[in-house]
């Protein structure tokens, strides 16, 4: 399938049946695999392919370009990482335990996936501009960023955090801390847990006076 410029788009993934999709499934596997082993600059298609069992063909004809089908598997896999944290913002628990909770739970995450962490910010970095990187990596950043900032919305509408705290901005900063507390650790391993940090970071949010 060709856009107007006669280059190939990816297959419509709403065409894919069952078996189609084991093959876009190991173009995957294959692209994180490789990105995990040589870095975001080193996954080339070559080594993807042969990663994956694939011809180099198939990473156009299912992703568009090499670069979509590596944004794809590195925050895919993150997104897949981070649904118990967005699934637990929905729970019908006080606002301040979600929060508390959502923030332990992006730290701990992190930390698990701690081999990972350097990946998903070499992927950020080199996604700073225009790029399927750029694009995946800020849909994932945005969605978290809105399901925290709606539960600090109505800690603050409760008159539960300070007049002054701007849920937006707030948290950006909850996942920007959750990021370097992560990297954090890789550079020192033997200073606090990475879930100590979040929960005085927490604490320090649900803490704050409520005066303005």
């Amino acid at each position: 399938m060709a856009d107007s410029r006669g280059q190939r788009r990816a297959r419509p993934a709403g065409g894919s049946t069952e078996a189609d999709a084991a093959p876009r499934a190991a173009l995957l596997r294959g692209a994180l695999d490789t990105a995990r082993a040589h870095g975001v600059a080193g996954a080339t298609s070559r080594r993807i392919a042969a990663a994956s069992g694939a011809n180099l063909a198939a990473i156009t004809y299912w992703f568009g370009s090499k670069d979509a089908l590596v944004a794809e598997a590195i925050f895919g896999d993150l997104e897949r990482r981070l649904a118990p944290v967005l699934a637990g913002l929905e729970a019908d628990e006080p606002p301040a335990t979600r929060l508390l909770r959502a923030v332990q739970q992006l730290t701990a995450e992190l930390e698990r996936s701690a081999d990972d962490v350097p990946l998903y910010l070499d992927a950020l970095v080199l996604g700073a501009g225009p790029s399927p990187l750029a694009e995946r990596g800020r849909q994932l950043v945005a969605h978290l960023r809105a399901r925290l900032a709606a539960v600090i919305r109505i800690l603050l509408d409760g008159g539960a955090i300070a007049a002054w705290i701007d849920p937006d901005a707030m948290a950006s900063l909850l996942i920007a801390a959750a990021n370097g507390t992560a990297l954090q650790t890789r550079l020192d391993p033997d200073g606090p847990a990475v879930t100590a940090v979040a929960g005085q970071l927490a604490n320090l949010l649900l803490g704050a006076a409520t005066t303005s």
